[in-house]
């Protein structure tokens, strides 16, 4: 006659002691997995479903990073650095553009904000508060060789022309950075210089690379370094990587970025590591379809941040149409390698839905908002600081 089957613990009760201890350690050790893997009873209780150790302290971290270019400074540079590059860099403030709306739109810090690719009052070339949404054409450009020289800002012809200033790096070329009007989204007038960003030359050999430092000038204090970095490439070819920091003189961002191109798309993977923060944050993205004049542009992310032994994990697949702005997609968090949440993009607002046994809070969906608009703002903005890098050989002739 058959014998009735026995569970895995009453076997343990059978083997010798030794063996019996590690087998009920192993039984129970499965019992603490994510989910249930098993058809017959768990000898103990399940864990508890995944979730956020501090919802509060991981959207701290999220807003930390963000804040630090989210500064009057930075959202000049974010403006005119268009202006003061070679024009092949229009494509990539394209997809920049687009990456830092689908952030903003939805960040906890501008929902209300009611972003348009429209100024309200008609300009020669109509450019947004920060994020850029319609990205224009450089108007002037420094000539080839005009090392040691400072261009500032001319109302008159809404563009950078060389000035008698002083004080431009002998190997490259310095670029005036000014208040941001409200009503024209251009430097108000008259002008008020907030700092400058200075362009130098740092090739090697065949490798072309290009230093990059944005100083802001307090007018009541002395000048302070808020972004200091290099971006590299094979000789005339487009960038491959990019490293230094960026802060906004109280949270220092050191990164290192690699970039990759496609004839239809582009890569970048991140890594970040925030000094005096128990924080390392990584992400990977790619880009297809968009930056050739197409309809539409699908970004792929895989966003990353590790802090006090918990690990979240966001991937996203969005597409989002390029002529109206409007994304479609979702993005899936995990915590600790176990599945947490998932965001649907798609209406006019995001849409948060707890993995099984997860009840989301207000607490967690605000910071999975945050999560959302980090992983895209993150992108854009390492784009973004990649925008200035054609060499100096390649610039266009000063406009008249």
């Amino acid at each position: 006659m058959d014998r009735p089957r026995r569970s895995c613990v009453a076997h343990v009760a059978h083997l010798p002691r030794l063996a019996r201890e590690a087998a009920l350690s192993l039984a129970l050790a499965a019992g603490a997995a994510c989910a249930p893997g098993t058809t017959e009873p768990a000898p103990a209780p399940l864990a508890q479903p995944a979730r956020l150790a501090s919802p509060a302290a991981t959207f701290n971290q999220l807003q930390a990073i963000s804040g630090v270019t989210n500064t009057p400074l930075f959202e000049s540079f974010t403006v005119l650095v268009p202006y003061f590059t070679h024009a092949s860099a229009a494509r990539s403030v394209a997809l920049t553009a687009l990456s830092l709306e689908l952030a903003a739109r939805y960040s906890p810090s501008h929902r209300s904000v009611r972003l348009t690719t429209h100024q309200p009052v008609p300009t020669r070339c109509r450019r947004p508060r920060r994020p850029v949404l319609t990205p224009c054409p450089p108007l002037h450009h420094a000539d080839p060789g005009a090392g040691g020289k400072t261009f500032v800002w001319d109302p008159d012809t809404s563009g950078y022309v060389v000035s008698a200033d002083s004080g431009a790096p002998a190997n490259g070329e310095r670029f005036v950075l000014y208040a941001i009007s409200e009503r024209s989204g251009l430097p108000s007038v008259p002008l008020v210089a907030t700092g400058y960003v200075d362009l130098t030359d740092q090739s090697v050999r065949d490798s072309s690379v290009r230093g990059v430092t944005l100083v802001g000038t307090p007018a009541d204090s002395s000048p302070t370094t808020y972004a200091s970095y290099t971006i590299g490439g094979p000789g005339a070819g487009p960038a491959t990587s990019l490293a230094g920091f960026v802060t906004d003189g109280t949270t220092r961002l050191d990164i290192r970025a690699d970039f990759t191109t496609t004839p239809d798309g582009l890569g970048v993977s991140t890594t970040i590591d925030v000094p005096g923060q128990d924080l390392h944050v990584s992400e990977s993205v790619t880009v297809s379809g968009g930056s050739g004049g197409g309809d539409t542009a699908r970004i792929n992310t895989d966003l990353t941040l590790v802090s006090g032994g918990e690990t979240v994990r966001a991937t996203g697949d969005v597409t989002v149409d390029t002529t109206t702005h409007i994304g479609s997609g979702d993005m899936t968090v995990g915590v600790n390698d176990c599945p947490f949440a998932t965001i649907a993009l798609g209406g006019p607002d995001l849409v948060f839905t707890g993995a099984p046994g997860v009840a989301l809070t207000a607490g967690d969906e605000t910071t999975l908002r945050a999560l959302f608009g980090t992983s895209f703002e993150l992108f854009g903005t390492v784009r973004l600081l990649a925008v200035p890098s054609s060499p100096f050989t390649t610039q266009a002739s000063l406009s008249s």
